[in-house]
C-alpha cells in the first residue's frame, strides 16, 4: 500500500521523531497482534495497514468494526504524537467514528492527520480505506479524535 492521501505541504518528518514514532507504535502490543504496519510517517500525518485475516471477522463476514477503530484511533494518535515534544505522550480522550461501508476488502489503510494542534489538545480527523487487489479504494470508514499531550511515563 502506498499513500496517495497525504496532505498537501506535509514537512518530512525528522529521522529522529521517525524512530520515537515507530518505537512507539512497536510497544503496542494490540497493533502487532493486529498485524498493523507502518505505511507512512509524516508531521500531523500517519497511515497504518491492515491486511484482512479470519480472526478478525464478525459473524457476517466482515472485518470488525473494533479492529478498523482501532487503526483508525491509533493514525490519529501517532499523527498527533509527530507533532509533540520529545517528553510528551498521547492519550485519546474522545473520537466519534463513523462507519459508512462493510470492511470486506483484503487490506486496509487507515490515514489520520492533525486539524488542530494545540500545547495539551490536538483535534484529528481521518479515513479508512478499504483496498482492493487493484488497488482501487473504497472509503468505509471516517473518525474524529480529539487527543491529550500527558507527560510521559517511565516503562516498567
Amino acid at each position: 500500500m502506498t499513500s496517495d492521501s497525504l496532505p498537501a505541504a506535509v514537512p518530512e518528518l525528522a529521522p529522529e521523531i521517525a524512530a520515537r514514532v515507530r518505537a512507539n507504535i512497536a510497544r503496542q502490543t494490540l497493533l502487532s497482534t493486529l498485524g498493523v504496519t507502518v505505511e507512512c510517517l509524516a508531521a500531523g500525518h500517519v497511515e497504518l495497514g491492515l491486511a484482512s485475516r479470519a480472526d478478525l471477522m464478525q459473524q457476517h463476514g466482515f472485518v470488525h468494526a473494533g479492529a478498523i477503530t482501532t487503526i483508525a484511533d491509533s493514525a490519529c494518535g501517532y499523527a498527533a504524537y509527530t507533532l509533540f515534544p520529545e517528553d510528551r505522550d498521547v492519550l485519546t480522550v474522545d473520537f466519534s467514528m463513523n462507519l459508512v461501508a462493510p470492511a470486506m476488502q483484503r487490506a486496509f489503510l487507515a490515514a489520520g492527520s492533525v486539524a488542530r494542534s494545540g500545547r495539551t489538545i490536538t483535534t484529528c480527523r481521518g479515513e479508512v480505506y478499504g483496498i482492493e487487489p487493484d488497488g482501487q479504494r473504497t472509503l468505509i470508514a471516517l473518525i474524529q479524535a480529539t487527543l491529550m499531550a500527558v507527560t510521559r511515563m517511565s516503562a516498567s
